[in-house]
Parts: C-alpha cells; structure tokens; sequence
C-alpha cells in the first residue's frame, strides 16, 4: 500500500500529516508544529498543553500564517528558535517576527514582534495559552494587572463564562513539589473554559471579550506580545517513558450500555432509504423537523418509511420558534397524526438555539422550554418529551433547559477550535466533566448524547460551517474527511466508551449518509458503520467494567447471552501492543495485526479497532472485580 493509499484509510485524506520537532534542553521539552509550541512538559510532566500566536480576522477566521527564515538552535541545555510570520488575506496583513527560547533552568520565553502592513481588522491577535484540563479542581493564583493577587481553583464543573478575568500571570503546581507560572505582556488576558466546547484545556487569550470587536490595527502600528513560563520543582529527574502496550483487563457487571440511533435531516432521507439494507442495526432514527424549511406530513412519512425499512424506532427532533407554544405544539401533534406515526420521543429545540447567546438569556418574546414541553404534553403523543439544544454542549451549559421535561438532551463537535488529529482525540477526555455538568445542571434527568461527532452540523458562532472542497483537516469545518476513514471509527469508539462509563441514556453518532454517514456516496459502508453495528447490538445490554492501563486505548465491555463482547481502538497514530482477557476469541479486526487471530496479545494498528468476546459459560468465568 502507498502512503497516499495509508493516509486515505487512516485519515480520509492525503493532506500531509503536519510536521512536528521536539525541542529540549534539558529536562524542559516542546514540541514544535507550525510555528508554535505544544505539549511544553518539564521532567516528563505537561506544563502547558499549548502556546499559540495566531491571528483571527472579523469574522473569527483563524489566518493561516505564511512562515519563513527558520532558524532554530540546540545544545542539550538551550533552545532558540526564531522565524518570521505573515498572516495575509482579504481584510488586511499583518508580519511578525518571533523568537522563542527555552533554559534547562525551566523557563521558557516567547515574543512576537508584529506590525500591521495594512489597516488590519482583527478579532483577536496575539497569544493564546492552553493549560491542560487535568488542572480541573486545582489550585490557581492570578495576578491581576495591578499587581494584586487572587487565590482560585481551576473549576471542576465547567464554567459557562470566563472563570478569570484581568489577568497578567497565572501559576499552578502540575504536579506534586512542581510549580509553574505563566506571566504574559502585551495587553489584558482572560480564560475561558475551552471544556465548553470539549477541548481538553483552559484557554487564556489576550484582549477581553468585554471590549469592542473587531479592532483595527492601524497600518504601520507595532503590536509587542511576550509569555514567559517558570517552572520550579524539587526534582528534574525525568519521568517513566510512555509505553507502547496495554493490557485490558475484564472486570464485572456496571450498568447498563446506551440505547443508540443515528440522526437524519429530511434532505437526506431518499439516500438513507436507498442504502436502509447497508446501514446495519438501527434501534432508533432521529429526524429533525423543521416546519420553517417546509417539512410537512410527507417529511414524516418518508421518516417513518426508513424507520420500517430498519426495524427502528422514529424520534422527532421539533424545531419550535418558542413564541407561542400552545398554537405551535397543536400544530406538530396534528402534523404527527395526519402522517399516523408514533414517535418513540419527541425532542424539543427551540430555534434560537442555533445561535449562541449570553448564559441565562431568554430573547424579548420567546418562551421557555418548559412551556412548550407542557404544550406538547397537552395535545401531543404519549411519548417521552425531551428538552435541550440542537447545538452544543456549550449553549446547554449557558442556558440549560429548566421544566419537568422527562429527559435533557445536547450534542459536541471535535473541530470547533482546533482539527488536528491529537487535539481532536483529547476532546474525549472532557466527556466525564460534560456529564457531570450537565447532571448538575439538570438533576435526575436522562441524557441523551449526540449528536457527537467531529465535524460541525451547523455553526452557532458564524454565518455558515466552514467550506472545505479539499477534504483538509479544517477548524469548525461540517465535512470532515476522517469521518469515513478509520479515525473516525476509532473516534466513535472512544465516545462510546465515555458515554457508556458515565451513564448516557442514548448515544447518537452519526447518520446513515452523508457527511456524518455510516456509508459512502456509493453506498458502501465506512468503518464506522461496523463500529455502529456493534454498539447497536449492545443497546440496554449490561456493561461490565473493563481496565485500560493505556490512555490511547478506548474500550468498551457489555454482555450478550454467554458471552462478554469487547469493542476496543487504537486512538493513537503508533502501534500499541495490546494483552487481551483470558479466554478471549477475535471476532474482526480493523487495521494491522502482526499477530496469529488466537494469540491474547497483538499489535493493534494506528486508529484501528477489534472487536473480539468471552465465552464465560464454556470456562466458568469469574469477573476480576
């Protein structure tokens, strides 16, 4: 196979993979990717997941900026790097020229140098610094620009708004005797909670919402930014090396797994009827309805055709305008009747979801959800009646439903800020503080998840999705190329085994066609449709606890009759030697295996899954609880 043909079954694209350095001296390491710095770690512990200089026009835009006259030097005790950057497009240009150091000692340097060449309307230009979203509950002190000091925790449940404001250092201790502060010049900064959005991080970013945006930097007008990292600890011992294997250790019963069902917009209903016979399990159908794009009668008819078609269940997702809930809840319930289906739950987003909007901010003439739950509870079907947003987690957190609705419901995006490969797979480490929120939020309500998936069904923060023909790795893009490749099965398997760990009623991941679809425009399945298979099969199954002893590895365990099946993927772009239970018999694998199918240890490939199971009659099997 080529390594156009590798790139395409991994990743669904032949762009090429980004090109990344790490730079060291000493116990102080970072690695280099397009300019800026990620994963900075000291003695083996992150520090700062990422520094970032970027620029964003007046449409929140993210430049992608032209580098030139690299230069980058090391002796084992030092670094420095320094090149020039040029962000250039339609609005304006804006240079810079960068210089970056880093010490054995701990301390790590970066200033930029910019200057406008033209007048250049901007929404944000200058440093970004992620701090890693392990730092959640920990203690934070900021210094404010006056000098003055605040004592604080990073917060634990994720914070709708900005938890910190005015802010010119930050320290906190990554680990046990180790302390690191982060002091930035140039101009106020603020966090935000990027969790909101499941990035795995706290996002401090130079220039306060509060202040009017887009700005214009005038054209010959200097603009100098500097962020400088101190790390102290009682040791610069390097930490263990990261291993290549994993062993998968099978415990006992632990609830129950998530119900699944993929979600369809009616435009795409007479491609998901035509390929009903490809699409595998299906227990349930979700369908948006929207009687503002025309969906009638015949919307739900077709609907409940693809519904027989599978054998499934057919949920509504009902868009309301939220202005007169009684005539508009009539108005579904008659539709419903005069197209004789039953739905299984009818989900109710009011259309000002669509749009993100200030925490606790209900529109001049809009009702609350709950009014129109009620509505529907009046005159509609018997059925369940959820509420929440058709957006994402973030809109939920700002504005969560309120009311007596019988379960809550919200989707994420794992591109919103960031599309490569590593930051879109740590958005899976931020699943259990979503659910935690989230049920904090709404207490004793089921939740329904998803959509999750990687690219963006639509956009709360702009005109549109972002277009990407060429099938590119693109922030807040709706069509992303990995979908159909096996890191997007890899991907899908890692949500479910968050959803499953913390509870979800329902998962929903994908959709028949499409650019979410479980099948090509051929018709013939993408990876993830027997990743979807399965987990359809485990719907209401009983879960059983299975230890991973590898965070690139996501699981999943559940039982079926005699037999305990076991999903399992590679969420890494290496190989991983992975130790199976004993007993354990390979059903499918998907990617390399350098192993014989009966050995209980193989090498899974990069963004691979197997699916393999346990006959416990057969061995009088005991859990390893």
């Amino acid at each position: 196979m080529s390594a156009g043909a590798d790139l395409l079954a991994l990743y669904g694209t032949d762009e090429p993979l980004p090109q990344r350095r790490v730079l060291a001296a000493g116990p102080l390491t970072a690695v280099l990717e397009d300019g800026n710095l990620r994963t900075i770690s000291f003695a083996g512990v992150e520090v700062v997941r990422a520094i970032n200089y970027l620029a964003r026009d007046a449409s929140w835009g993210t430049y992608k900026a032209e580098l030139s006259n690299m230069r980058i030097s090391e002796d084992g005790t030092s670094f420095e790097l320094r090149y020039d950057g040029l962000c250039a497009g339609p609005q304006g240009r804006f240079a810079y020229r960068m210089k970056i150091r880093g010490d054995a000692s701990g301390e790590l340097i970066l200033q930029a140098d910019g200057v406008a060449l033209t007048e250049f309307p901007t929404n944000r230009t200058g440093f970004v610094v992620l701090h890693p979203s392990e730092a959640a509950g920990k203690r934070l002190t900021i210094r404010h620009s006056d000098g003055s000091i605040e004592e604080r925790t990073f917060p634990k449940l994720i914070s709708p708004d900005q938890p910190a404001l005015d802010i010119s250092a930050l320290t906190h201790e990554p680990a046990p005797g180790m302390v690191c502060t982060v002091a930035m010049q140039g101009d106020a900064f603020e966090m935000e909670d990027q969790r909101n959005w499941t990035d795995a991080s706290f996002k401090t970013y130079v220039r306060p919402l509060s202040k009017p945006r887009p700005y214009v930097i005038g054209k010959g007008v200097g603009d100098i930014q500097r962020v400088t990292v101190s790390v102290r600890a009682e040791t610069s011992a390097p930490g263990p090396a990261v291993s290549n294997t994993s062993t998968l250790t099978l415990g006992g019963p632990s609830g129950r797994m998530p119900s699944i069902a993929l979600f369809v917009d009616p435009d795409e209903l007479p491609a998901a009827i035509a390929g009903a016979a490809s699409l595998g399990p299906v227990p349930e159908i979700l369908l948006r309805f929207d009687n503002a794009r025309g969906h009638d009668q015949r919307v739900l008819e077709k609907a409940a055709d693809l519904a027989s078609a599978l054998g499934a269940r057919l949920a509504v997702e009902a868009i309301f305008a939220a202005i007169h809930p009684g005539a508009e809840a009539q108005a579904l319930a008659a539709m419903v009747r005069l197209a004789a289906v039953e739905p299984s739950a009818i989900l109710v987003s009011p259309r000002r979801e669509f749009k993100t909007r200030p925490s606790n901010h209900l529109p001049n003439s809009e009702r609350p959800i709950d009014e129109i739950v009620q509505a529907l509870r009046a005159v509609g079907p018997a059925c369940p009646i959820g509420a929440g947003t058709p957006s994402l987690f973030t809109e939920f957190n700002r504005n969560p439903p309120t009311g007596n609705a019988d379960f809550v419901f919200f989707g994420n995006s794992a591109i919103v800020h960031a599309a490569d490969e590593q930051s879109v797979m740590e958005t899976l480490t931020v699943y259990p503080a979503v659910m935690e929120t989230a049920r904090q939020l709404c207490p004793g309500k089921p939740i329904w998840l998803g959509p999750c998936t990687i690219g963006l069904r639509h956009n709360p923060y702009g005109e549109a999705v972002a277009a990407n023909p060429g099938l590119n790795r693109v922030p807040a893009a709706g069509t992303d190329p990995r979908q159909r490749a096996l890191f997007g099965a890899a991907f899908a398997v890692g949500v479910a085994a968050q959803a499953a760990e913390t509870a979800a009623e329902r998962l929903i991941l994908a959709a028949p066609t499409g650019p979410f679809g479980l099948l090509n425009e051929d018709g013939s399945q993408r990876p993830l449709q027997a990743v979807h298979a399965e987990l359809a099969a485990a719907a209401g199954a009983e879960r059983h606890h299975l230890a991973v002893d590898h965070s690139g590895v996501a699981a999943v365990a559940f039982r079926l009759g005699d037999t305990v099946r076991v999903l399992a993927a590679n969420l890494t772009a290496r190989p991983i030697e992975t130790t199976l239970p004993p007993g354990a018999k390979l059903l499918r694998m998907a990617g390399g295996n350098t192993k014989p199918a009966q050995s209980l240890s193989r090498s899974l490939g990069p963004y691979c899954f197997e699916i393999f199971e346990i006959v416990t009659k057969e061995m009088g099997w005991r859990a390893n609880c």
